[in-house]
């Protein structure tokens, strides 16, 4: 139920005017490609912004069975963070995936590459278990190298880079309202590790939590 604080670095942008995709599957082969507009739109999200298809992406996928899927891409995004002007990215990622009876998991990398600028890291695993059809087990680790903990131009950590690793654990408990229609409520706890120079301003040691209600149609 909650984003990731990798997701910079794995997906290709927040929401974006513009995308084309084509692709060709034969096999257990898929290959795919892209081009899309890099830049995230303004805070009136109300309107349409221009759709300039100035970034480019490609993936290929292979399915070796039907429980297991590998996956490696990489895309060149024009100006993506207003945090970073003139700054374009190529960020390259490679992920495997594992689902089968109830347990579905996943290990990813990321590479951030700034042009012009440093390249970030992230790594991600998360795992998803139910138990039985109305209990779900779930937690994610991450560790990611991030320069944006310090937007403040004027902070002496601004533009610092920080690796930063956080634990995640959740439990949801679903109830079905129909034959297509599922309730699910739960919750998750989270814990930080990260250098002593970030006490200050997050604190010695971070922790977090969240409730959320779910309401999805289908399955």
């Amino acid at each position: 139920p909650e984003a990731p604080i990798s997701h910079h670095w794995f997906d290709s942008t927040h929401i974006t005017y513009g995308v084309a995709t084509a692709g060709f599957a034969s096999g257990k082969l898929q290959f795919e490609g892209s081009v899309f507009t890099g830049r995230e739109p303004d805070e009136q999200r109300w309107n349409i912004d221009k759709m300039r298809f100035d970034s480019w992406s490609a993936r290929v996928t292979w399915n070796p069975s039907s429980s297991w899927a590998l996956q490696a891409s990489t895309g060149r995004l024009k100006e993506p963070e207003p945090l970073h002007p003139g700054q374009d990215e190529q960020r390259t990622a490679a992920s495997v995936h594992y689902a089968r009876n109830g347990l579905s998991a996943m290990l990813a990398f990321s590479a951030k590459d700034r042009k012009p600028g440093r390249t970030l890291t992230a790594w991600l695993a998360e795992a998803n278990w139910d138990l039985d059809d109305h209990n779900t087990l779930f937690g994610r680790i991450e560790n990611v190298r991030n320069d944006e903990l310090f937007p403040d131009h004027a902070d002496p950590l601004h533009d610092q880079p920080f690796r930063v690793t956080k634990f995640q654990a959740g439990y949801a408990y679903h109830l079905p309202l129909g034959d297509d229609l599922n309730l699910a409520l739960g919750g998750t706890v989270s814990a930080f590790a990260k250098p002593n120079a970030l006490d200050a301003a997050y604190g010695n040691n971070p922790m977090g939590a969240t409730v959320f209600a779910k309401l999805s149609l289908g399955h």
